[in-house]
C-alpha cells in the first residue's frame, strides 16, 4: 500500500530562510508598486520596453515560486509519490529555467536597444514576427536545456526530508555547459553589445558640428553610467548564486546566502530599471512632482 509523506522543512531550514521571506516580502511591494505605476503611467506601455517588463515577470513568477513552495511545507501536506515527485522537479529546476530566461532577455533588450542606436531601427515594428520567435526561442530553448540532462541519467533530483530539492549532476561536462549557456555566453554577449554600443555614440568621425559632438559626448556619459551602475549591482547580487548553484546544495549556509543576495537583487529589479531606462526617472519625477504639489495645495487650503 503506498503511503503519503509529509511535504515540510525542518525548523533548522525555515528559520535559516528567514531572511528570505523578510527580502521576498519587501520584493512584493516594490513589484506591486512598479506595476500599478506600469497601469497609471501609459507612457511607460512601449514595445521597446517588453523585454524588460517580461523580464520584472519573471521577477514576479521566482517570487510567486518561492511563497507557493512555503505555503506548502509550511502547512505540511502529506503527498503520495507522484505528487512529491512533481514537487521535487517543480523546486528543483524552476528557479535554474527563470534565472536562464532572464539572462537571454537582457541580451535581447540589449541588441535591440543596439540596432536602434546604431541604425536607427525599431524591430518592434519592423520585424514583429522576429521578436515573436525570439521570444520563443528564449522560453523554449532552457527548458531543453534542464530536460535532456534528466532524461540522459546526467542529471537527478536530490531530496531529503525536511529539505529543499535540488538537482545533482553526474557529469562535470553538463556543468560547465550550463555555466556557459547561463552566465558566460550572455555575458560576454552583452559586454560586447554594449561595448560597439558605447563606441558609436562616441564616434564623432566626419563630425564637424560642435553641438552634435557635445550631444554624442553627452549621451556616451549617459550610457556609460546606465551600464557601470546597472551590471555591477546585478552581477554583484546575481553572480554568486548562478556560478555556484550546480555545485552546492540548495540546503547548505553558501547556498542559502547566494539565494538571499539574488533575492535582494530582485526587490531591487524595479528601482534598477530605473537606471537602464531613463523614461522610468522621468515618470518617477512627474509622479514626485504631483504628489509635492498635491501636498502644497493641501497644506494652503
Amino acid at each position: 500500500m503506498t503511503t503519503c509523506t509529509l511535504f515540510s522543512w525542518s525548523p533548522t531550514a525555515l528559520d535559516a530562510l528567514t531572511p528570505i521571506i523578510i527580502t521576498k516580502s519587501i520584493a512584493v511591494v516594490t513589484h506591486t508598486l512598479f506595476w500599478i505605476q506600469f497601469l497609471v503611467c501609459s507612457s511607460l506601455r512601449q514595445r521597446n520596453m517588453m523585454w524588460l517588463y517580461v523580464y520584472l515577470i519573471t521577477d514576479f513568477l521566482l517570487i510567486l515560486r518561492f511563497f507557493i513552495l512555503y505555503g506548502i511545507r509550511l502547512s505540511s501536506v502529506c503527498l503520495y509519490p507522484i505528487g512529491r515527485d512533481i514537487l521535487c522537479y517543480f523546486e528543483a529546476s524552476s528557479k535554474f529555467y527563470l534565472n536562464t530566461v532572464q539572462s537571454y532577455l537582457l541580451l535581447a533588450f540589449n541588441g535591440c536597444r543596439y540596432l536602434h542606436v546604431v541604425s536607427n531601427r525599431n524591430i518592434y515594428r519592423e520585424k514583429p514576427r522576429l521578436v515573436i520567435v525570439i521570444h520563443i526561442i528564449i522560453y523554449f530553448l532552457p527548458a531543453i536545456n534542464i530536460i535532456v540532462p534528466f532524461l540522459t541519467k546526467w542529471s537527478s533530483i536530490w531530496r531529503r526530508r525536511g529539505g529543499s530539492c535540488d538537482i545533482v549532476y553526474s557529469s562535470l561536462i553538463v556543468q560547465i555547459f550550463n555555466l556557459c549557456v547561463v552566465y558566460i555566453i550572455p555575458i560576454v554577449l552583452n559586454i560586447f553589445i554594449l561595448g560597439f554600443g558605447i563606441r558609436h555614440v562616441s564616434s564623432i568621425r566626419n563630425v564637424r558640428n560642435e553641438q552634435i559632438i557635445l550631444l554624442r559626448r553627452k549621451r556616451q556619459r549617459i550610457l556609460l553610467f546606465q551600464t557601470i551602475a546597472f551590471y555591477s549591482v546585478w552581477l554583484l547580487l546575481w553572480s554568486p548564486d548562478i556560478l555556484t548553484f550546480q555545485f552546492l546544495n540548495a540546503n547548505s549556509d553558501p547556498a542559502v546566502f547566494t539565494t538571499l543576495l539574488s533575492v535582494i537583487e530582485i526587490a531591487l529589479d524595479p528601482a534598477m530599471l530605473g537606471i537602464i531606462d531613463v523614461r522610468f526617472l522621468t515618470t518617477w519625477r512627474k509622479l514626485w512632482n504631483k504628489i509635492k504639489r498635491r501636498r502644497q495645495i493641501g497644506v494652503v487650503s
